[in-house]
């Protein structure tokens, strides 16, 4: 994650976000931090045959996660040092199937961020070689806002 990709971070959310970047299942479907603000977010990956299904399309659970990770990339911005949120319902619509070699982006914005409920909703879109986006999944999540106790790694109340 560089400096060129997140604007407006805490160090609390530039630590969180790197390790969810970093962590080894993102890591190995190969997505990529576009861009990153309180809010919004926005990433990419390539369908590789590690991703893909049966039918030589993305995985939908890998299309799952994403919408998951972004939205928490678009969330963590928002949230103070000592809070961390846990997605508690997930809707998804599925709308398009995405070939091997495809580049997808994954988009992520904050609705409504609650005291205690952060609404976000996510878009996948695929991406034609002339740049064209047709849009192949979509979610709305909500996620509880926790306080969490950082050094002894123990959520509060």
């Amino acid at each position: 994650m560089t400096n060129d990709t997140t604007t407006d971070l805490s160090e609390h959310a530039l630590a969180h976000s790197r390790a969810l970047l970093e962590h080894a299942y993102q890591r190995y479907c190969g997505l990529e931090l576009l861009e990153q603000r309180p809010g919004y977010c926005k990433c990419r990956l390539r369908v590789t045959e590690a991703i893909d299904n049966l039918s030589h399309t993305l995985h939908g659970g890998v299309i799952y996660s994403m919408l998951d990770v972004v939205s928490m990339l678009a969330t963590l911005p928002m949230l103070g040092p000592d809070e961390y949120a846990l997605t508690s319902n997930f809707n998804a619509m599925m709308l398009s199937a995405t070939p091997l070699g495809t580049v997808v982006e994954f988009e992520a914005t904050v609705l409504r961020g609650g005291r205690n409920v952060i609404f976000t909703q996510s878009h996948a879109w695929k991406l034609a070689p002339d740049g064209a986006r047709t849009q192949v999944a979509s979610a709305q999540l909500s996620k509880l806002r926790m306080r969490h106790d950082w050094q002894s790694n123990t959520r509060k109340g």
